[in-house]
C-alpha cells in the first residue's frame, strides 16, 4: 500500500470539487447519490456499521449542540468521536476524539488506506466526492480509536447527505430548521424539513428543538411513518445573563451555567441535555454532574463569541435568515438601545437581502469584506446594497483596521459567514 504524506492528502482534497455532484456514475438530479460512497464503504468492510451514533441535522445550531454534547460525554469518560463541518483552519478539525483533532500523521495514514479503493472505483467510472471521501475516513478513524459514540453532524440537508449511510443511530437530533441552501433543499420550510428529516430511521429516538409549525408537522409525520419516538424540547428558563455567561433552568428544576453567549445557545444546550438523557436511558453512564460540568466547560469559537471588551467586539458565524435573526436578538439583548458597527462578509449564494434587512435596524455603519471562499460576494457590491438601505457602508481596506473601527464604535460585530471566522485569531 502506498503511504501518502499529509501534504499530499491535503493537496488531493484541495483539487476536488466542493459541493458539486461527482462526475460519472452516481450523480443524481437532486444533489448527491450515495451509491459511490456506499460502494467505497463496501470495499472497506462497512466500517460505518461497527459504530454507535448520534446524528445531528438542522439549519442552525448543529455545531454548538454537537460541542455541548461532546463536552458532556467527555465529562462522563465516554470515548467520543465527532465529525463536523465546515472546518475553519484545517481539515483536521473535522475529526475529533475526546475533543482532540486528528494528527497529521493519523490523517495521512487513514487517507492512505482509503485512497487505493477510491482509485479502483474511479477507474470503473464511479467518482467519490470530497465530503464522501472525508466521511468514509471519519468512520475508519473513529473505529480505529475505539469510539463508544460518534457524533455525526450533517453537512447539508440530511436525506442525501454523505453522513446518511449509517444504521439507525441511538439518537437523532434536529436543531432549528430554517431557510438555507434553497437551490438544493427546496424553497419552502416543508421541503427543507423533509430533506433534513431524511436522517430519521426506524430504531432511533428523535430529539428536536422548538420548530415552526410546518417543520413540526414534517417531523411528526416522518417519525410516525418509521415508528420513531419524537420529543420536542421545552424552552429553558433564563435565570441570568451578561456578556460573560448565562444561567438557565430546565423543566425539572435543574439549573446550568454556560460561558457560551447568544440567546440561542441556551436552546442548543437544552437539546444537548435532552440527548444526553436519552443516551443514559440506553445504558451510557452519564451523571447529572457530568451534564452540568459538560455544559459549563463547552467552548465554540465564532458563535456570538466576545473577542474583546471596551468596546465589546463580537464575532458570529450566522449566515442565513435564521442566523441573522438570532444574531440581532442577541445583540439587542446584550446591548439594549445601542447601534452596532458591523464588519460583514457574506457568500453570494446566500439570502443577502434578507440578512441585510434583518440586521439593518441596529446598524450604525457597515464595513464589508470578502469571505475566504470562491463563492464570496464582492465587498463593493455588498456595500452598495447596504447603502441602498440608507446606512453608511464601505469596503474594509488597509486604511480602516479593526482597531480603528473599535475606536469609533460602541459595539462591533464581525458576521455573515462561518468562513469569515478563519480570518480572526482565536486569541
Amino acid at each position: 500500500m502506498k503511504e501518502y504524506s499529509y501534504s499530499q492528502a491535503i493537496d488531493f482534497f484541495k483539487n476536488m470539487p466542493h459541493f458539486i455532484p461527482p462526475k460519472g456514475g452516481g450523480a443524481k438530479k437532486d444533489y448527491f447519490s450515495l451509491d459511490a460512497e456506499l460502494m467505497l464503504l463496501e470495499k472497506l468492510d462497512k466500517p460505518q456499521n461497527k459504530l454507535k451514533y448520534v446524528h445531528i441535522a438542522g439549519t442552525n445550531g448543529k455545531g454548538s449542540t454537537t460541542s455541548y454534547l461532546a463536552s458532556i460525554l467527555n465529562e462522563a469518560s465516554v470515548v467520543t468521536g465527532a465529525f463536523t463541518s465546515p472546518f475553519l483552519y484545517r481539515y483536521n478539525e473535522m475529526f475529533k476524539v475526546n475533543g482532540i483533532d486528528i494528527s497529521d500523521e493519523e490523517f495521512a495514514k487513514v487517507f492512505s488506506e482509503v485512497k487505493p479503493v477510491y482509485d479502483e472505483l474511479a477507474e470503473d467510472g464511479f467518482f467519490v466526492s470530497e465530503y464522501e471521501f472525508l466521511t468514509v475516513m471519519a468512520f475508519m478513524y473513529f473505529l480505529k480509536k475505539g469510539c463508544e459514540i460518534v457524533l455525526l453532524e450533517v453537512s447539508m440537508g440530511g436525506r442525501m447527505d454523505t453522513t446518511n449511510v449509517i444504521p439507525a443511530p441511538l439518537v437523532s437530533i434536529i436543531t432549528p430548521i430554517s431557510y438555507d441552501h434553497m437551490t438544493i433543499l427546496g424553497n419552502t420550510l416543508t421541503e427543507i424539513a423533509t430533506e433534513k428529516a431524511g436522517i430519521i430511521k426506524t430504531g432511533t429516538v428523535v430529539v428536536s428543538a422548538t420548530q415552526e409549525p410546518e417543520v413540526q408537522k414534517v417531523l411528526r409525520d416522518t417519525c410516525k411513518s418509521v415508528n420513531a419516538p419524537l420529543d420536542f424540547v421545552e424552552p429553558a428558563q433564563i435565570i441570568s445573563r451578561d456578556i460573560h455567561g448565562q444561567r438557565f433552568g430546565v423543566s425539572e428544576g435543574l439549573q446550568y451555567e454556560t460561558t457560551m453567549l447568544g440567546t440561542y445557545q441556551i436552546d442548543n444546550a437544552t437539546v444537548a441535555i435532552s440527548a444526553a438523557r436519552k443516551l443514559t436511558e440506553k445504558g451510557y453512564h452519564i451523571t447529572e454532574e457530568s451534564i452540568r460540568k459538560g455544559i459549563a466547560n463547552t467552548k465554540w469559537f465564532g458563535r456570538f463569541t466576545l473577542l474583546s471588551d471596551n468596546p465589546p467586539v463580537i464575532i458570529d458565524g450566522g449566515h442565513n435568515r435564521q442566523g441573522a435573526k438570532v444574531l440581532r436578538e442577541s445583540l439587542e439583548t446584550y446591548f439594549p438601545g445601542k447601534k452596532v458597527t458591523f464588519v460583514l462578509g457574506i457568500l453570494a449564494d446566500k439570502e443577502v437581502d434578507v440578512i441585510i434587512d434583518t440586521l439593518a435596524p441596529i446598524m450604525k455603519k457597515c464595513y464589508t469584506m470578502a469571505v475566504p471562499n470562491p463563492r464570496t460576494m464582492d465587498p463593493q457590491a455588498l456595500a452598495g446594497m447596504i447603502k441602498e438601505r440608507g446606512i453608511e457602508a464601505e469596503p474594509l481596506d488597509s486604511k480602516s483596521t479593526i482597531e480603528d473601527i473599535k475606536n469609533q464604535s460602541d459595539v462591533v460585530c464581525l458576521a455573515g459567514s462561518l468562513y469569515l471566522i478563519s480570518l480572526f485569531d482565536k486569541a
